[in-house]
């Protein structure tokens, strides 16, 4: 006796059926675990060398810059004592011209080498103001400019401060063309023990050799380290590397016998129920009829044998649906968009109730085929019975390698930070399965706003 099952679904197939197979991974799964591995190495290598170049530079343009600050310092201390001082007399700051005169020689004299660039002597003109008594460029003396709090605080002190100017202040309108100088204020006294400021302008050309000194210095140790370190942990890194890759191919032939071995079970189940139970609940049921039959009509007798005998065939009605349930679908035969379009037929609800979108043509593989199916038609099942929905749709695709599932329903819905409702077991176990074989599964839900079961499989 056939079991009535579902449309277009074949009966169980015949006990002896083959054991799953522990087959050999398929050539087009994803083996790459080595070349993914080593070029994460190789970044993380490379990221490493540009880091230390970064670094190197860093450092050196600190030093650098510390270096020749701490030279122009030197030198504006030097010049402002041993050469203003003594030539700032009454007669400079009456700017007589040959007082004048006298320090644009000597000061001229001191900067044909180049370490000076400009220079400015000032007068403390009070309320953080100063008057420049002498300017290598003649249309800046007598003029009075506002200073900075620090530069100001260097009058009547025997301090320096410096740093790399952007000369955007207005003292500074005629050096502007000429990039950026190293600005140097020093406080000094003049011959009569006046305070007065002694500024020096340093051109930062000596910043960049002093850089790129350091750099051929510093650089070239650490580069050095890192490529020796590099070749020393390679062969580690490739040893590990095919370790994971090795890993990563036997997870998946146990993936793939999990998935199969189920499936065998599934149908050996089906088999046993309709070899067994089937049989025998149909073969008690004719003889319930029949016994019903011999008896008188209108007797109390027979009136319990038929019912006795509609209850044997209720359930025998729902244990035919249950090996319907249970049997695996030909996956290989009819491919996973028809056998969903299958599943979404057979559900009990209002036709057309639960709509089918599949962006085919999908690639057949058997091992994501069946986890996708079974997640479907998990949240499928889930759908029908707990969400109340009135209408659900699911969605299969597939791109850059990726199997997506999605299923979405207008039920109930439920809170996701909540524990998980009962019945939902099957879907964790999915969701686990999923996860093993290198996927993830998502639930969106929200109480009266219905849920959506999302899912990614690599191909």
């Amino acid at each position: 006796m056939s079991p009535a099952g579902r449309p277009g679904l074949a009966g169980p197939p015949g006990r002896h059926a083959p054991a799953p197979a522990n087959r050999p991974v398929p050539r087009d799964a994803p083996r790459d675990a080595l070349r993914r591995a080593l070029r994460w190495y190789l970044l993380w290598n490379s990221v490493a060398f540009v880091g230390v170049v970064v670094a190197v530079l860093v450092i050196s343009w600190v030093v650098a810059r510390n270096e020749a600050l701490r030279d122009a310092e030197i030198t504006a201390r030097a010049v402002a004592r041993t050469i203003v001082s003594p030539l700032a007399n009454d007669e400079f700051r009456a700017e007589n011209p040959q007082a004048l005169a006298r320090m644009a020689q000597v000061l001229e004299d001191r900067a044909r080498d180049g370490s000076i660039r400009h220079v400015k002597v000032w007068a403390d003109a009070g309320d953080g103001r100063g008057r420049i008594l002498y300017s290598d460029l003649k249309p800046l003396v007598g003029q009075t400019y506002e200073l900075e709090e620090e530069e100001y605080a260097v009058f009547g002190t025997n301090n320096t401060v410096s740093s790399i100017s952007d000369l955007s202040k207005a003292e500074n309108r005629l050096e502007r063309q000429e990039g950026q100088l190293i600005e140097v204020y020093t406080g000094t006294k003049d011959a009569n023990g006046a305070p007065i400021l002694f500024e020096t302008y340093v051109p930062t050309g000596g910043v960049r050799t002093e850089m790129v000194n350091l750099i051929k210095v510093i650089l070239p140790l650490p580069i050095a380290a890192l490529i020796a370190l590099t070749l020393a942990t390679l062969p580690l890194a490739v040893s590990l590397a095919r370790r994971v890759d090795r890993g990563q191919q036997q997870m998946q032939r146990l993936m793939v016998n999990a998935v199969e071995s189920s499936d065998l079970e599934r149908r050996r189940i089906a088999q046993d129920l309709h070899d067994g139970v089937v049989q025998d609940l149909a073969g008690i049921g004719y003889a319930l009829d029949s016994e019903a039959r011999r008896l008188p009509e209108g007797g109390g007798m027979r009136e319990r044998l038929e019912q006795t005998a509609d209850i044997l065939r209720r359930d025998l009605s729902t244990v035919r649906t249950l090996m319907t349930d249970i049997y695996p679908p030909d996956l290989a035969t009819k491919g996973l968009a028809e056998v969903v379009r299958e599943l979404a037929v057979d559900q009990d609800l209002t036709a057309g109730a639960v709509r089918v979108e599949v962006a085919e043509p999908l690639t057949p593989h058997p091992m994501v085929d069946r986890l996708t199916y079974r997640a479907v038609r998990e949240a499928l099942v889930n759908a029908q019975k707990h969400a109340r929905a009135c209408t659900i749709l699911i969605r299969i695709g597939q791109i850059d390698g990726v199997m997506s599932f999605e299923v979405t329903d207008d039920g109930v819905g439920f809170d996701p930070s909540a524990q998980s409702p009962e019945g939902h077991l099957g879907m964790r176990l999915i969701t686990e399965m999923v996860h093993n074989a290198g996927g993830v599964v998502t639930v969106e839900s929200a109480v009266g706003v219905g849920t959506s079961v999302r899912g990614e499989l690599p191909l």
